[in-house]
């Protein structure tokens, strides 16, 4: 990053924000393909175990060859045994444990209800504070809340009538999956400008990809890793550099530079990509029920964005 100069800062500060918005809205796009491409990959008889491995197998040279150059830096500080034990934390919740509840939950849900239910995550922010850091709740917090869980349920119904027990399941998994990550993001909201947005998520996502290949090479026969048809190996290949690298350090760079609230509320275009990709991609139908559902998750979320910005301020 270029140097900055006194009297420049004003309008460094604002192309800094600029910036900020544009990495995390374009690492919730490519985070919001993620479930698309799986249910692609799940069309060629792959379970979730096993593309999760795939993705991570593609993903981990990436992440390995940028904490190897931010390791070879001179300002590069060693990192204290409670903070590295903090890392593989975050990383077994985040993009280990996260991940496995989400594919997991694919295999029951729709591409476009599972983003919706993965998108509450915002809202368990906001109740694991309250109830482990005893942050305060104010009453617009609460509808806020209130209106992510009726747009999910709304959304959600219509699925549960026609599919049944199944898409309970699946959305149990996914919302396990959201809680996970919701503990994730309280704790790399304080990493993050320890360590460097870089060498985080490297050191994250190296931690995260360790612990999918030793549950996979405990649940399934290694040999599966190399015995698919090529149409699987380019999915997975977009699942580990599109869906998990790119977006991995779009989003930290956004939290670094706007704030994890400020980068949520970009991430509200999330399930409305998703069920557009959905429906163009796999022909999932779009109903008026994923549409207002949609729309008043989305309500739910900018609401709850602008009264953490008003408290702030």
């Amino acid at each position: 990053m270029s140097s900055i100069s006194g009297e420049n800062r004003p309008s460094s500060k604002f192309s800094e924000e600029t910036l900020g918005y544009i990495y995390a809205l374009a690492g919730t796009v490519l985070f919001s393909s993620k479930g698309v491409i799986v249910k692609l990959v799940y069309k060629f008889g792959i379970d979730s175990v096993t593309t999760l491995a795939l993705r991570m197998s593609f993903a981990i040279p990436f992440f390995a060859y940028v904490l190897y150059q931010e390791n070879r830096k001179q300002v590069s500080q060693p990192i204290s045994r409670k903070d590295y034990s903090i890392v593989v934390f975050l990383a077994f919740m985040g993009y280990y444990l996260a991940s496995f509840f989400d594919f997991w939950g694919l295999e029951y849900l729709s591409a476009s209800i599972e983003r919706l239910v993965l998108f509450t995550y915002p809202a368990l922010v906001l109740l694991l504070s309250f109830i482990f850091l005893r942050k305060k709740i104010h009453k617009i917090e609460i509808y806020s809340v209130a209106l992510t869980y009726s747009g999910i349920l709304l959304a959600f119904l219509p699925d549960a009538e026609s599919q049944g027990q199944s898409v309970w399941i699946g959305g149990m998994l996914v919302f396990l999956s959201a809680l996970a990550y919701a503990i994730y993001l309280i704790g790399s909201g304080q990493m993050i400008p320890k360590l460097g947005s870089k060498k985080f998520t490297a050191l994250l996502m190296l931690w995260s990809g360790a612990f999918v290949l030793i549950h996979f090479f405990i649940k399934k026969d290694a040999s599966l890793l190399f015995q698919q048809r090529w149409e699987v190996y380019a999915y997975g290949f977009a699942l580990g550099l599109l869906t998990t690298v790119l977006p991995a350090f779009l989003t930290t760079a956004g939290i670094q530079r706007i704030g994890s609230n400020k980068a949520s509320i970009a991430g509200s275009v999330g399930p409305v990509f998703t069920l557009f990709l959905a429906s163009f991609l796999l022909g999932e139908k779009i109903t008026w029920e994923n549409l207002a559902g949609t729309a008043i998750v989305l309500s739910g979320v900018f609401l709850l964005g602008r009264k953490k910005q008003t408290i702030a301020s």
